[in-house]
């Protein structure tokens, strides 16, 4: 009986001690879990441990003990909780291993287990996906293109500061600098514009030009030969002298981390001078109100340097339960501010459809041309996780109502986040969900010609098996900052600076393509041979080529930079084009006609002058009227002269000799000086009036001495055949070809 009692009395001790014990991990498991839903991951990863000490076993347990290492970065502790949570073979159908292959998969990258992580990645898309997804995740293919582009980079190094989301801020020098050029760029193309048309217009015989070109001429007032354009030089000034970054990051989720996440200070806007040689200098906190008392990071300037888009966390306070309300602590908005004097003000939160209630946007990022505006969000995602969108923004800086997701070739399963958009149109990104060294990778995409983006690693130094993020870089200097928590105190994140040595690469030519035919103006035939100079905005020759046989050239210039064209060839006039930038992987065609420098345009027939040809017969002017026995020219014979004068204006291998003419009528020795004055009196028309110069003309008079006709002295000939001899003759001067 004893026995008996005593064996109720242990059997008694032991079930109240399990039941005792259950009860307190049951408390335990709803602390910490109340703990994981605020975010309060360090308290909850505490209280996790020490159920699992307790020996409690459970995949939701092993799950939410990863995710407090991997949401602060920390993917070799949290590689220990997955791997416990693949190998549970306890079956609980509560539980959902779907959302933990993905952070499973960076975790094996970031501990350089890449072959494990390809083999559990093929084994889950060979279930779920398809062939292409299996052979993207080929470790052999993907760590192959990422060290294809590694070493592109020089002096990685520490930048001194702690932090991440840096934004350029544009020189205001260089601002104005870039005014001028613009302002030149202007006058450049309009004189080219207007050069090229009205060499065109006289080429075809006054049948096409300018509006005012043409009224001009209507008007009988043509045009002046212009002043050479002396090239205006520009000494590049640095765009950038300054950065404005955020002192912490948010690992690249987009929901807040508050103090308890991983016990970091809030985020705060400082800083920092860029020196000649690219170091940063005098961190100081930015003045304004842009600082607050949460989080505010990723900053984006506009060109002018005068607005500024930026993230900021916003407590939630409209959910209706409490639960709920824990579910997220604050959402990330992008808000907008101005810079009025030296301060930053006017803050305001962006309208729908950047932000949307509910959920979480961040990390803008504007295009060179402030036409666009990229973001991250979890509008579709899991609150953890994020795409990149798009939404135009107008002249006015308001933005369309609409914001497009970038798609299945840049939004995966896992975060993309830190966009950035290069001089270049050069898209970069951070992201866990490509192939990559581990944690978060730094990517450049461009569109391909089926307007597909085509998506590429950094390759390292910039990524590592850390998390790497925050990439920019100012494409005249070749430097850039990027940010990675590769080292030093855990939970950090350090800027880095570098400089690229080559551009990144993609599989298909990515520079605008210019291409096109030159060709005879008159004959149509194609020219080989031509020379063709291109210049810069700041008009730097960069670029020389001929054309081939079939008169064709092509080349691949910088994407968003204005050119000019000089296309010159011996014996043909030399034209000018300006072509305006455009963007990446963009095809432009550019058609020239030369004409030939002695090939004038008459009655739609092409005539190739020859020294000594008279323009009055092959113009077929109508006669040099002057006043009766004096030397003053007539309004209708202005006219005529203009044409000549035109033929000098386009064709500068062309002068001309002038010879004056009477017939036999009258005293010889004043016909002869009547004949020398109406010659000089040409001359002087065309030198004055028509802009030509002196040196390209030259005069005689010959009287009556060179008759063409019978019609000599007591000689009895009509007034018609008198006129035949009264004449002028504008017989051409070939140069020599340069």
């Amino acid at each position: 009986m004893i026995r008996i009692l005593t064996l109720f009395f242990c059997l008694s001790y032991f079930i109240g001690f399990s039941q005792n014990k259950n009860n307190n991990n049951a408390k335990i498991l709803k602390a910490a879990d109340e703990k994981f839903d605020e975010f309060s991951f360090i308290e909850a990863r505490g209280l996790y441990r020490k159920l699992v000490k307790r020996g409690y076993k459970n995949k939701k347990v092993y799950a939410h003990l990863g995710d407090t290492f991997y949401y602060n970065s920390d993917y070799v502790y949290a590689l220990k909780w997955y791997e416990k949570l693949m190998n549970d073979d306890d079956e609980d159908d509560r539980f959902s291993l779907e959302e933990y292959y993905h952070k499973y998969w960076v975790c094996l990258r970031a501990s350089d287990k890449h072959e494990k992580a390809a083999e559990s990645i093929t084994n889950y898309w060979k279930k779920n996906g398809d062939s292409d997804d299996v052979k993207k995740w080929n470790p052999i293919d993907y760590l192959f293109a990422i060290e294809e582009q590694s070493g592109r980079y020089t002096e990685v190094t520490d930048a001194g500061f702690t932090g991440f989301g840096v934004a350029l801020v544009p020189n205001q020098a260089a601002i104005e600098q870039d005014e001028e050029i613009e302002k030149f760029k202007i006058t450049e193309k309009t004189r080219i514009l207007k050069e090229s048309i009205r060499k065109r217009m006289k080429a075809d015989n006054n049948r096409i030009g300018l509006k005012a070109d043409i009224e001009d001429i209507e008007k009988g007032e043509p045009q002046k030969e212009e002043d050479s354009t002396e090239i205006k030089q520009f000494k590049k000034l640095p765009r950038f002298k300054e950065i404005i970054f955020a002192t912490a990051r948010d690992s690249g989720v987009l929901v807040d981390r508050k103090h308890q996440w991983d016990r970091n200070p809030y985020l705060i806007f400082c800083s920092a001078e860029i020196s000649e040689d690219g170091k940063l200098l005098k961190q100081k906190k930015l003045a304004g109100d842009l600082n607050s008392k949460y989080h505010q990071s990723t900053p984006v300037l506009t060109k002018d340097g005068m607005t500024m888009y930026f993230t900021r966390s916003v407590p939630t306070t409209k959910y209706k339960s409490k639960k709920a309300n824990r579910k997220e602590v604050s959402h990330l908005k992008i808000f907008k501010a101005d810079k009025v004097g030296n301060k930053w003000t006017n803050i305001s939160e962006l309208p729908y459809p950047i932000n949307i209630e509910g959920t979480s946007s961040g990390h803008p990022a504007l295009t060179p041309t402030d036409d666009q505006l990229y973001f991250s969000s979890n509008r579709k995602k899991k609150v953890f996780d994020s795409d990149l969108y798009v939404v135009s923004r107008k002249k006015n800086g308001k933005f369309e109502k609409v914001a497009e997701s970038l798609g299945d070739d840049i939004n995966t399963f896992g975060r993309e986040t830190f966009p950035f958009v290069d001089s270049q149109g050069i898209l970069y990104f951070a992201s866990d969900g490509h192939p990559g060294l581990g944690g978060l990778d730094v990517y450049a995409a461009v569109k391909d010609s089926e307007d597909k983006y085509q998506v590429v690693n950094l390759g390292e130094p910039v990524n590592s098996s850390s998390d790497d993020f925050g990439y920019i870089i100012d494409n005249d200097s070749e430097k850039g900052y990027f940010s990675s928590n590769r080292k030093y105190i855990k939970g950090k994140d350090n800027l880095f600076s570098f400089i690229q040595n080559k551009p990144v690469t993609f599989p298909f030519k990515t520079e605008p393509l210019y291409f096109g035919i030159v060709k005879d103006i008159a004959t149509g035939e194609v020219l080989e041979g031509v020379q063709i100079k291109i210049y810069n905005e700041l008009n730097e020759e960069v670029e020389t080529l001929v054309t081939d046989k079939e008169g064709k050239y092509v080349i691949n210039l910088p994407p968003l930079k204005s050119h000019s064209f000089e296309f010159k060839k011996k014996g043909y006039a030399v034209d000018k084009v300006f072509v305006e930038g455009t963007k990446i992987s963009q095809k432009t065609e550019i058609p020239v006609a030369l004409f030939n420098e002695l090939v004038i345009k008459v009655d739609d027939k092409f005539v190739t002058l020859k020294e000594n040809d008279n323009l009055a017969e092959i113009l077929k002017l109508k006669p040099i009227y002057f006043d009766y026995g004096g030397y003053s020219l007539r309004k209708s014979s202005k006219a005529e002269l203009d044409k000549v004068i035109d033929i000098l204006k386009s064709h500068p291998r062309i002068s001309l000799e002038i010879n004056a003419h009477t017939d036999s009528r009258g005293r010889e020795d004043f016909n002869l000086k009547l004949s020398k004055n109406r010659a000089k009196t040409t001359v002087d028309y065309m030198i004055n009036e028509g802009g030509i110069s002196s040196d390209r003309l030259k005069s005689n008079g010959f009287g009556e001495t060179q008759l063409i006709n019978n019609c000599t002295d007591n000689v009895d000939c009509t007034a018609a055949e008198h006129e035949l001899n009264r004449r002028c003759e504008f017989l051409t001067i070939i140069a020599p070809e340069e």
